[in-house]
């Protein structure tokens, strides 16, 4: 979920590859392996014989929680995550707006419509100031963080909500992708973003697979160290209530739809 430059992306794969070499020093010797990101990837999630990705808390919260077991979340040392919490870095371009408000009737860019951190966050934050369940005159689509930051850059967008782990990996490894823009405020907390597993796997199965993945900043410290990762926490489904809670506050606000 950040692969926001191709080193992250081949640090990403790392940790992976140590996760099937954990689980083969464990015994296990079904087949296991590396395939690139589905186009699909609410299918991807839901499959049965999935065994390990990262999805978003609300899409986990509104949609996969028949299909995933959730088994830990990665705690990110950078400025708006706090151990198992992140926020969302509300951006604007560096010439825009100086307060929410200020933004009635603009152009918000968000990276897809079920994103907790893109969309759900923003809507929360919103809700308050929306006026007959609107606010914003257009809502767009951009696919993600960081398209949703060039359509910012470009003079396309006004706001765009990124959680803080995109936006500070992009910080530290390529600030020219976040030039131009600026931090209007942060959004409120809500759990990060979740590894998650098939409810296929037996209890034993997912109890190996946790621990595999928690041992990580013992077995994969140089791939932590640059994805800005201290550890990883074990959480359960239970914990990703507050996602739900923002949601309904908005519809509670009158404002069940950002836009």
């Amino acid at each position: 979920m950040y692969n926001v430059t191709p080193g992250l992306a081949l640090a990403w794969e790392s940790l992976l590859h140590v996760v099937i070499d954990g689980l083969r020093r464990r015994g296990w010797d079904d087949p296991m392996h590396v395939v690139p990101t589905p186009d699909d990837l609410m299918a991807f999630w839901r499959a049965p014989d999935l065994l390990l990705s990262q999805t978003c808390g609300y899409p986990l919260v509104m949609a996969l929680q028949s299909a995933v077991r959730v088994l830990a979340v990665p705690a990110f040392a950078l400025p708006g995550c706090d151990g198992m919490a992140y926020r969302s870095v509300i951006l604007v371009p560096e010439d825009g707006v100086r307060s929410l408000d200020a933004l009635r009737g603009s152009v918000a860019a968000i990276n897809q419509d079920h994103s907790q951190s893109g969309m759900n966050a923003l809507r929360h934050t919103i809700a308050p100031l929306a006026r007959g369940g609107k606010f914003f005159s257009q809502v767009v689509v951009s696919g993600s963080h960081m398209a949703s930051i060039a359509m910012l850059q470009r003079g396309q967008a006004a706001v765009a909500a990124i959680d803080c782990a995109t936006y500070g990996l992009a910080v530290r490894h390529a600030p020219k992708l976040v030039a131009g823009v600026r931090q209007l405020q942060t959004t409120a907390p809500a759990p990060g973003l979740p590894l998650i597993t098939s409810r296929q796997l037996t209890e034993a199965q997912a109890q190996d697979l946790q621990d595999v993945v928690l041992s990580l900043t013992d077995t994969a410290a140089l791939a932590l160290q640059t994805l800005s990762i201290d550890r990883f926490h074990a959480i359960g489904l239970p914990d990703y209530a507050p996602i739900m809670a923002q949601a309904r506050f908005a519809v509670g606000q009158g404002y069940p739809t950002l836009g």
